[in-house]
């Protein structure tokens, strides 16, 4: 029997598809939304319930083609939107580039916007429907060399919190996810900036010792997988009542407990510097 019908943005890959294939074993027609169409088509083959269109998120066309199609199916208001397209870009904040900063916010947080302002207004006429906002840990703290991407998501997620105290007097439902590391190939869609990649840069060592941190972390034998965060994010779907805030993994467990735990910010940093193994302490000015 059909659950409903879904669309999920940023399924062509990694914890989109996780989720969009989640949501059709459990009955959902789901569009999954994809910028390379030909190429998914080839990856997902014929599976029940998965209805392929082309969305980039910062395209209105494409939108407004994959909602008419979303509501076409429904034969009305959809009942889920996933916002889960985004990317990441790397860079100091003294001289990363700019232009790819405002691509990033495009799509991580214009784009979630876009999307939310194309099915809304149908869900709350209707009085219900569900927006999953799939964000990051990194939503509440900030790592070096990624502030923008962090800028990006704390954004995302005033955006979603917002969203909940307007629409919830409705009955449509905001659910955000906040998953730590997530085993999937995301980072091949982070744009590393020439500003840390250049070895006469400033900032070489603290890139180098970054993407060491970030390879241990992801190493964990207890990493999330795409299939994980899926499988939260289908669960709370189902709730009657779920929470709006679902932190996801033992590591954002454990990066949520620092943010509650620490007594101010040096020792909040100091906590994430030891996480990391990054030897960039702060120094005193010089004379």
């Amino acid at each position: 029997m059909t659950r409903g019908v879904a669309i999920v943005t940023g399924a062509g890959r990694g914890v989109g598809r996780a989720t969009a294939e989640r949501l059709a074993r459990d009955g959902y027609v789901v569009v999954t939304g994809v910028r390379d169409l030909d190429r998914a088509r080839e990856e997902y083959g014929k599976q029940p319930g998965i209805q392929l269109v082309q969305l980039d998120v910062t395209n209105q066309t494409h939108i407004d083609d994959a909602v008419a199609l979303a509501e076409d199916f429904a034969g009305g208001p959809i009942d889920v939107l996933v916002n889960n397209a985004g990317h990441a870009m790397m860079g100091a904040q003294e001289n990363g580039s700019l232009d790819a900063a405002r691509a990033m916010f495009e799509t991580n947080l214009w784009g979630a916007a876009a999307m939310v302002q194309a099915v809304v207004p149908a869900m709350r006429e209707a009085g219900r429907g569900t927006v999953v906002t799939v964000s990051s840990i990194g939503a509440r703290l900030t790592n070096p060399l990624i502030g923008f991407y962090h800028g990006s998501k704390y954004a995302l997620s005033a955006f979603s919190e917002a969203l909940a105290a307007e629409v919830g007097h409705f009955g449509v439902r905001v659910i955000m996810i906040e998953p730590g590391m997530i085993n999937t190939d995301f980072p091949k869609a982070t744009v590393l900036g020439d500003d840390i990649t250049n070895p006469q840069s400033p900032y070489a060592p603290l890139f180098a010792d970054l993407r060491a941190g970030f390879g241990a972390w992801r190493e964990r034998d207890d990493a999330s997988t795409a299939e994980s965060c899926a499988a939260v994010i289908g669960d709370a779907i189902a709730m009657d009542h779920p929470p709006m805030r679902i932190v996801v993994g033992d590591d954002a467990v454990e990066l949520d407990g620092y943010i509650k735990g620490s007594k101010d910010d040096e020792e909040f940093q100091g906590h994430l510097r030891e996480f990391l193994g990054l030897d960039w302490p702060p120094v005193p000015p010089r004379a």
